[in-house]
């Protein structure tokens, strides 16, 4: 019995004692480990990545060869602003392909783009091949986390056999701070 009251006195004693450790410490800073579960928006989309699918708004057909995607004759994409392009702009550059049976057609194709409704640029192609549409986007047009690039073509086409309206290859979209 004295032992089981000798265990209380010494527990009492000590907490009323002080004796508690009263050494310098490093300070613990502690954080939420738990993951974001929102996606960030990226501001540079190769087509094939299906991971950022939800970026491409309308006007794009699904990866083929998984590598690139068809476009409508309207097109539309959300990109995250760069930091950097917020002080002092940006450039759009949109690569693709046009593909010979259009130029062979129609002689040449149109291609413009504006940003959140601004228009930046028209461009008019005549020749088959990889092409690269690039525009300065200014400042003002990027205060916001992220943007609407909305692109136009004047024309598209129809394969025999096939319901969609076709412009142009994507091969990649994006937005670099200058």
């Amino acid at each position: 019995m004295a032992t089981k009251h000798f265990g209380v006195w010494l527990t009492l004693f000590l907490a009323l004692s002080g004796s508690a450790c009263k050494g310098k410490h490093d300070r613990i800073t502690v954080q939420n480990e738990e993951e974001d579960t929102a996606p960030r928006l990226a501001s540079t989309l190769p087509m094939n990545d299906s991971k950022n699918a939800a970026q491409l708004l309308t006007g794009f057909y699904s990866i083929e060869d998984n590598a690139w995607r068809w476009t409508a004759g309207k097109f539309s994409v959300r990109l995250r602003t760069p930091p950097a392009a917020r002080q002092s702009g940006a450039t759009l550059s949109f690569s693709f392909t046009l593909p010979d049976v259009v130029i062979q057609k129609d002689k040449n194709l149109t291609l413009a783009a504006s940003i959140n409704g601004m228009a930046l640029k028209s461009v008019a192609y005549n020749a088959p091949g990889t092409q690269v549409f690039s525009a300065d986007v200014p400042a003002s047009a990027l205060a916001a986390d992220n943007v609407t690039i909305d692109f136009a073509l004047d024309k598209t086409m129809q394969p025999q056999g096939d319901q969609r309206q076709l412009g142009v290859i994507a091969i990649s979209v994006g937005l670099v701070g200058k």
